[in-house]
């Protein structure tokens, strides 16, 4: 009898939907991303307290902190700007890691913005 016949069968389930809470982590990093383009093309890395950010020249710490912490001196100018930028995909020119972060990307400032972890 050929060895194939002697496998067991494959039980796995195949659906190509994610659980709730898979899609709540890829949002999850999704937004954190886009905080983090968001840092880099602001340049909070210049003030941040952590020597590994100001050493590297990027945001290597937590983005949402780093991003509420220093919000409060942007101009709304510097900002329509930078989220020009961070469309772009930042100072490097990052990809987005998938669809989610795309259209996270380009969503309206505010709405990206207002989102708290």
């Amino acid at each position: 009898m050929p060895a194939w016949r002697d496998k067991p069968a494959n039980k796995e389930d195949f659906t190509k939907r994610r659980s709730a809470e898979e899609g709540r982590a890829l949002i999850d990093a999704a937004h954190r991303a886009t905080h983090r383009l968001y840092c880099e093309a602001l340049g909070f890395w210049r003030r941040c307290p952590s020597r590994q950010c100001r050493r590297h020249c990027r945001c290597l710490g937590e983005p949402t902190a780093c991003l509420n912490r220093g919000l409060a001196a942007v101009a709304r100018a510097q900002l329509a700007a930078a989220r020009q930028e961070v469309i772009a995909g930042g100072p490097r020119r990052v990809q987005p890691a998938t669809h989610i972060e795309w259209v996270i990307r380009r969503g309206a400032v505010e709405q990206v913005l207002a989102w708290r972890f």
